[in-house]
């Protein structure tokens, strides 16, 4: 289907009343299958099918929360050029505060960070990726968390953040984490592959060594039947869990720019995947109801967040 015939069917899809009057959940598992949709074509940094993909994120944000902006930034490509990226970002502070550095030394942390990236490779050697479990699952997360706390009352504040260029060396959560004072967050919830499979249903938790204490308890209060959760507190201990001696899974996400400006983390992924950066990559080969109760697990895991004394600031 030509691009401009897809931008009309989305635009339908977007303000049909059927959409609007599904729930919470079954318009997760739509936003999956749409943006892992071949016709999105791999949703590269950079392309057309990036826009669009912009485009559905923000619709879909602006639903539960008026503060959406874009934020644009450039980085080195190469020896000699560069390449530019879109995030955005959705806040119940208000996006444009949520974008400009506090200035406050002294500031309490309240503010918890979550972050998905919405690229992925586009189409290698004649091949469309069109990376659904990396990070369609992310991004459609991000968006149900998004609606399922917008009116929710909390302790801290919430900022949701998809970034682009992740996958060409995590650059949009580079220039965003340097917009903030470390002081100012709690902590950043990183999004990335959460796609559990039947025959490992476990759903990895990579966590600050300084998040530890507060989150011990926490993690014991959260329980799926389907999903295990399992916190992990070194990205070495990961690795054994996963059997993934090649993947350093400290600086494997978004995460790891937060962790470079001092900000504590919690990283949600299902780790290794062996579709992973292949065609194979589909939605169709995600377990929807595995995926829907992960989300669930890390929903109850925020709301669990909202019972406990937190730290005021980074350690």
């Amino acid at each position: 289907m030509p691009i401009k015939q897809l931008t009309v069917v989305i635009i339908f899809l977007l303000l049909s009343p059927f959409v609007n009057s599904k729930t919470a959940q079954q318009l997760l598992i739509d936003d999956l299958y749409y943006l892992a949709d071949q016709q999105l074509a791999g949703r590269k940094t950079g392309s057309q099918s990036a826009e669009l993909t912009r485009s559905y994120i923000k619709h879909r944000l602006s639903q539960v929360n008026n503060n959406v902006v874009e934020q644009p930034f450039c980085y080195k490509s190469g020896l000699f050029s560069q390449a530019c990226g879109i995030n955005i970002i959705s806040s119940n502070i208000g996006a444009l505060e949520a974008v400009t550095q506090a200035t406050d030394p002294v500031q309490k942390a309240t503010r918890i960070i979550i972050t998905a990236h919405y690229d992925h490779l586009g189409k290698r050697g004649g091949k469309l990726h069109p990376g659904a479990n990396d990070n369609a699952t992310g991004i459609a997360a991000l968006i149900y968390l998004a609606s399922v706390f917008n009116d929710k009352p909390l302790p801290f504040s919430l900022t949701f953040v998809a970034t682009d260029a992740e996958e060409n060396g995590l650059h949009g959560s580079k220039y965003f984490a340097k917009t903030l004072l470390p002081n100012s967050v709690i902590m950043n919830i990183n999004l990335d592959m959460l796609g559990v499979k039947k025959r490992r249903s476990n759903l990895y938790v990579l966590t600050s060594r300084s998040l530890k204490n507060t989150l011990n308890s926490v993690f014991l209060a959260v329980k799926n039947n389907n999903v295990n959760l399992k916190p992990v507190y070194s990205a070495a201990q990961m690795s054994r869990y996963i059997k993934s001696k090649n993947i350093n899974w400290h600086k494997a996400s978004d995460h790891y720019s937060f962790a470079r400006q001092k900000i504590p983390y919690v990283y949600f992924g299902m780790g290794y995947d062996s579709a992973h950066h292949t065609s194979n990559d589909t939605a169709e080969n995600i377990n929807s109801k595995l995926f829907t109760d992960a989300v669930l697990l890390i929903e109850a895991f925020i709301n669990q967040l909202a019972k406990t004394p937190l730290p005021l600031s980074p350690s």
